[in-house]
């Protein structure tokens, strides 16, 4: 049992902690400069999300996995804080792509905190942590982009619902090599889309191409690192799968929230989004966890 529990119902912990990203995602809409929640769209996308995620907590609630505690909420607080501000900091680099979307180095924060606190710490760090740095940029409030980044950051927490990490290796490595072919052919196949704001045609096959030598990084590394430590390998493995999931339900909404078409989203958004985040994740994730577990090592713990 972890020390400091904070009540013996995990559902109704879990709950809560998606009641009050629902609250501050409001807050900061009605307090924002920027864009506000507008319409029926982002408030159905965010149901949808919210209703997907309680729906894998049901299914795995016997795990210890969602055990939240005083120090998994002290986790969240300093995961949120950290992704918001580092959000706010890169927010000002652009990537080409047909809507806000920036460098994001900052990425491998929810990624590590999901991985070694697990999901319900990722999902905060990422999500309110999205919020924050949006709001502070003064960009405003996109509920699908939140619940994205809160995906990114809770499916690597689902790592913990393996006993053996290392016999999840096989099964995930596979999938993340059938998504990212999957998601280069799509560019492949139509790399130039209108944008939906002005109708100019743009060519995004750059990144198809990201996809393709991130995913041989990713896949390859998973073997080097491997030899190294079974957690390096996973985090960059469940890294890549959180971005893609997590990106690609922010991009895949946009088809109802801003209209766009399903080449715009996926290839426009989608893929200018998600190759640059797992480039980032694949660097930074596997130093961040490698100083956590050596500081570890040295307290003891």
């Amino acid at each position: 049992m972890t020390t400091g529990k904070l009540t013996g119902n995990r559902a109704v912990v879990w709950l809560l902690v998606l009641v009050v990203f629902v609250v501050l995602m409001i807050l900061a809409s009605v307090l924002t400069s920027g864009d506000k929640i507008r319409g029926v769209a982002p408030i159905v996308m965010t149901a949808v999300g919210l209703i997907a995620i309680f729906v894998v907590y049901l299914a795995t609630s016997s795990s210890e996995a969602w055990t939240v505690g005083t120090r998994q909420v002290v986790y969240m607080a300093i995961g949120a804080a950290l992704y918001g501000v580092f959000n706010y900091i890169f927010n000002l680099i652009p990537m080409p792509s047909v809507s806000q979307v920036s460098l994001r180095p900052s990425v491998c924060i929810p990624i590590f905190f999901g991985y070694a606190f697990g999901p319900v710490v990722g999902f905060f760090t990422g999500a309110v942590g999205n919020i924050l740095g949006d709001f502070i940029t003064g960009w405003g409030v996109y509920p699908a982009w939140d619940m994205g980044n809160g995906l990114m950051g809770m499916v690597p927490g689902l790592v913990m619902l393996f006993a053996d990490k290392k016999r999840s290796l096989n099964f995930l490595t596979a999938l993340v090599a059938v998504l990212i072919v999957i998601a280069a052919a799509l560019v492949f196949l139509n790399p130039r889309v209108p944008g939906p704001w002005t109708g100019e045609i743009e060519d995004f096959s750059f990144w198809a191409w990201a996809f393709i030598v991130g995913g041989v990084v990713v896949i390859v590394g998973r073997f080097v690192l491997e030899q190294v430590s079974v957690d390096l390998a996973a985090v960059n493995l469940w890294g890549t799968l959180g971005i893609i999931i997590g990106i690609g339900f922010a991009a895949v909404s946009d088809i109802w929230i801003n209209g766009y078409s399903f080449a715009t989203a996926i290839i426009g958004e989608f893929a200018p989004a998600a190759g640059p985040n797992i480039l980032n994740s694949m660097i930074l994730t596997p130093i961040l966890l490698a100083a956590y577990q050596a500081v570890q090592a040295r307290t003891g713990r």
